[in-house]
């Protein structure tokens, strides 16, 4: 089957399997298929999200 499953996201993310589980369901995107109790994401999954901000405070701007 193709597709891509959280882990494999997260590495290519560089993030952790959690916070790119949290960044899908923000998103509302589901998976689109099961290989077991794995869940698999079409790879457009992995663009949508990698626009999405992570959940946390953003950095003071730097003063001149």
């Amino acid at each position: 089957m193709n597709g891509l499953t959280i882990k494999e996201i997260a590495e290519r993310l560089g993030i952790s399997p959690d916070a790119a589980k949290k960044r899908l369901q923000k998103l509302g995107i589901k998976a689109k298929a099961y290989a077991g109790p794995t869940a698999l994401y079409d790879n457009s999954a992995l663009e949508a999200i990698r626009k999405v901000r992570g959940k946390g405070r953003p950095k003071n701007p730097v003063k001149k």
